[in-house]
């Protein structure tokens, strides 16, 4: 199985607690990868769109549980 699909699955299975807790997460890591940046320290570019993409799903996952 892809690496995009175990993740896809793991948020899946979040609760809305552990889904708010991961985005809280993702969102320090993208801020901590924006200074990293700015001092040169960041060697691979792709791990910004990947955080966001990972952003994106967790809420688009807790609108979906909070809808229910």
């Amino acid at each position: 199985m892809s690496k995009l699909k175990e993740r896809r699955k793991q948020i899946q299975e979040y609760t809305l607690g552990e889904a708010q807790k991961e985005l809280k997460e993702l969102r320090l890591k993208l801020f901590n990868l924006r200074l990293q940046q700015q001092r040169g320290e960041v060697k691979n570019n792709r791990v910004f769109a990947q955080t966001r993409k990972d952003v994106a799903r967790l809420l688009h996952h807790i609108a979906i549980l909070e809808s229910e």
